[in-house]
């Protein structure tokens, strides 16, 4: 089973060397980069990545066109602040394909150094090693999802997201995402939601185990439904 990897990238210099790092049993490593400013690009071709130029005008356009400059059926997806626990990388090394399509996988998010337990965080699941031939990112262009036209497979080891750095960079993500899905989403949310958002994330998802983490997590979720609302029409 060969693999490709292919990874979405911009100013990503203090994270992709371990991503690469991770993926080093790939037999193809392709970057697209979106013109990035540090030294991103320059780090994955001195690892031996592929690296293609392009704008990013949509997450889902962005994967499917890395996609398919991918040479090999099977395609790993990552974003560059993603890394394969050892433990997958011995699991997809190690995979005989049977009828599956697609395989999704276990997610550690991180705030910093905190490892996100809760608040229907973990085991956050996501389809990421797909064959091309069956699969493919359909048309929303935030929180994009794979559309997968055969039997979906079920890897158990984790990738370890680090999804932000701080909560400053969690609180600036949620308006950017939250403004892009704005701008998606045709159906405004009633005023309650973000209230009820909080109360899943902290109460019902179990949020408050993770003490002043989850916490501020809940918060910041239902902040995101609240920003979105603001900006809709």
């Amino acid at each position: 089973m060969k693999i490709s990897v292919m990874i979405i990238a911009k100013n990503e210099e203090n994270y992709l060397q371990d991503c690469l790092n991770s993926v080093k049993f790939a037999d193809e490593i392709v970057v697209i980069d979106d013109y990035s400013t540090d030294s991103t690009a320059e780090i994955a071709r001195n690892f031996g990545a592929k690296v293609y130029k392009r704008k990013l005008d949509g997450f889902a356009s962005q994967k499917n066109f890395g996609i398919k400059k991918c040479i090999n059926e099977w395609v790993l997806i990552l974003d560059a602040d993603e890394r394969l626990t050892s433990k997958l990388q011995k699991e997809i090394v190690s995979l005989r394909v049977k009828k599956e399509v697609a395989y999704d996988m276990p997610f550690r998010n991180y705030v910093g150094d905190f490892w996100l337990k809760h608040g229907g965080l973990y085991p956050d699941r996501h389809i990421r090693l797909i064959n091309k031939k069956f699969a493919y990112y359909g048309p929303r262009e935030i929180h994009e999802t794979l559309i997968v036209d055969g039997k979906l497979g079920h890897l158990q080891n984790d990738i370890v997201h680090k999804t932000y750095s701080s909560y400053k960079e969690y609180f600036k993500k949620v308006k950017k995402y939250a403004a892009l899905e704005a701008k998606e989403d045709k159906k405004r949310p009633s005023w309650i939601y973000p209230l009820k958002m909080f109360y899943i994330k902290f109460f019902l998802e179990q949020g408050y185990k993770d003490r002043y983490n989850g916490l501020r997590s809940a918060f910041l979720l239902g902040y995101y439904q609240y920003y979105k609302r603001k900006l809709m029409k």
